[in-house]
């Protein structure tokens, strides 16, 4: 696929440098898939700290560009399953719509509280954004009330669990997975305590 077919959301560019590394323990690599408007990726990332969460590495670690090693990348709306291969990729963090875990770790190891923890309990909520559907449980500490909360009013990454995504344009893509991250200032619409299918969005 030639390379400028790609949006500029990515930088195939082995020739530009990683972000500066955090300081703290070694960092430990997280196979994840990205989500962009017109690209899906699969790749590896370096977290800051074995064991780190990949929801609070998008909201703070300060990078405005993440790398993606080992990437494999799809065009949303190409009906071929071809992929091109790069070695590494750079990805604007604020391009980012939906981030995946899929390695084999806890579910709690992503939901885990990083400061001082009040209890919390999930709640069912729907995100719309312009290309997706999101549905799964967001963590709330028992005593809020998930309509005055209004989870679309920040701009964070946002960690759904038992979540599913719909390509709205072409509806039979869709991922499931014990957690998906949202990119909160993409949507547009959220339902909360809804679970929206595609077919009642049309």
């Amino acid at each position: 696929m030639p390379a400028d077919a790609y949006d500029e959301e990515l930088r195939p560019d082995m020739t530009l440098q990683q972000p500066a590394a955090l300081e703290g323990p070694p960092r430990a690599l997280l196979r994840l898939e990205l989500i962009t408007d017109g690209f899906h990726m699969v790749g590896s990332m370096e977290l800051h700290r074995a064991g780190g969460r990949l929801v609070d590495f998008l909201n703070f670690s300060g990078e405005p560009v993440l790398v993606l090693h080992d990437a494999e990348v799809k065009a949303l709306e190409r009906e071929s399953d071809k992929a091109s291969h790069w070695p590494m990729a750079q990805i604007r963090r604020e391009a980012i719509i939906l981030a995946i875990p899929r390695e084999d770790r806890p579910q709690a190891a992503e939901m885990q509280q990083p400061l001082e923890y009040a209890p919390r309990e999930p709640r069912r909520v729907s995100f719309i954004l312009p290309a997706f559907a999101v549905v799964g449980d967001l963590h709330l500490a028992k005593e809020v009330d998930i309509n005055a909360a209004s989870p679309i009013r920040g701009s964070d990454f946002v960690p759904l669990t038992d979540a599913e995504a719909t390509y709205l344009p072409h509806p039979t893509l869709v991922w499931r997975a014990a957690v998906i991250v949202v990119n909160v200032a993409k949507a547009e619409v959220c339902c909360p305590a809804a679970d929206l299918s595609p077919q009642q969005l049309f």
